[in-house]
């Protein structure tokens, strides 16, 4: 049931059939393939020509294995954009010592 302006009608349910009931059977078959998907991402990190590819499979099974990286950064400022400046002025600092041109950031 919907008002004048299409929006649902309070008590109204915008899903009054649930979740579909095959959606379980899905997920047992996707899972079904597991050990096959995972021989195939470690064919393909081993024996992929190109790089990328390899790589992509690597990272694919190190995220299903250990889970994907938290990215945090430490930092006593509260935003994003100061920390992250703060890690450029590092990392040009670092190369500008070793040598490296800065300029490639």
């Amino acid at each position: 049931m919907r008002d004048k302006t299409g929006r649902f009608i309070k008590g109204y349910s915008g899903n009054p059939g649930g979740r579909p009931k095959d959606e379980h059977n899905v997920i047992e078959l996707a899972r079904s393939y597991t050990t096959e998907a995972l021989e195939t991402l470690v064919k393909l990190m081993r024996d992929g020509k190109d790089e990328r590819v390899r790589g992509t499979a690597a990272q694919a099974l190190l995220d299903r294995g250990w889970g994907k990286p938290k990215v945090e950064v430490l930092t006593d400022k509260s935003d994003y954009l100061t920390a992250l400046l703060e890690v450029q002025s590092s990392i040009i600092e670092h190369r500008s010592q070793s040598g490296h041109n800065s300029s490639q950031i």
